[in-house]
């Protein structure tokens, strides 16, 4: 990710506001994929990341450049490389142990109550060898709401499911084809002459 500013420009800036400017990245300069790039489906493909993924890993096995890692943060507008990008197994459980004090605290604790409006449904047709797959819909509902259900109509969800169910949203991303990549880098170039 570090590459990706390098052609940003510096500029003194008097971040403690004492008259002692430091040189900072000029981080006022944007680049971003053309909208055109951004919602043309046929230029990206899908990929899971796996929990021995790493940004730098992949670029260098998708792009040939480890230095590239930053594509995969600007394809899926990706703001903090720290935050955004799922954590693995022990770094999850490390942060669940420091937020919650413990995995067994987190597994303990009600985050919220879902009504299940539509259990999940998954069909498949022999004609075509094709699954249909119709998603769950459900809506957070209060404890007293949740008490009213059935016990087919209604989950608790504990505060570790919740953050797990947040760590795998992570994981869906999207992977710019390597065919347009040399045309990325020119633009990128471009505006930074």
């Amino acid at each position: 990710m570090a590459y990706f500013f390098n052609p940003y420009p510096s500029v003194f800036y008097d971040i403690y506001n004492d008259n002692h400017p430091q040189l900072a990245t000029d981080i006022t300069r944007r680049f971003s994929l053309e909208r055109i790039a951004k919602n043309n489906k046929l230029i990206y493909y899908d990929y899971e990341i796996k929990d021995h993924d790493r940004p730098d890993i992949m670029a260098d096995k998708y792009y040939g450049n480890s230095k590239l890692d930053w594509l995969f943060f600007l394809t899926n507008e990706m703001f903090d490389p720290y935050f955004q990008w799922p954590l693995n197994y022990k770094q999850f459980n490390d942060y669940i142990i420091q937020r919650y004090g413990s995995i067994s605290n987190a597994q303990a604790q009600t985050h919220h109550y879902e009504q299940i409006l539509q259990a999940r449904v998954e069909s498949y047709s022999q004609h075509d060898a094709t699954v249909i797959i119709i998603p769950e819909r459900v809506v957070i509902v209060d404890q007293t709401t949740y008490q009213s259900l059935t016990a087919t109509a209604r989950r608790a969800v504990t505060t570790f499911e919740f953050e797990e169910n947040e760590n795998n949203r992570k994981r869906i991303i999207k992977i710019l084809d390597n065919a347009f990549v040399p045309g990325i880098m020119q633009q990128f170039q471009d505006i930074f002459r």
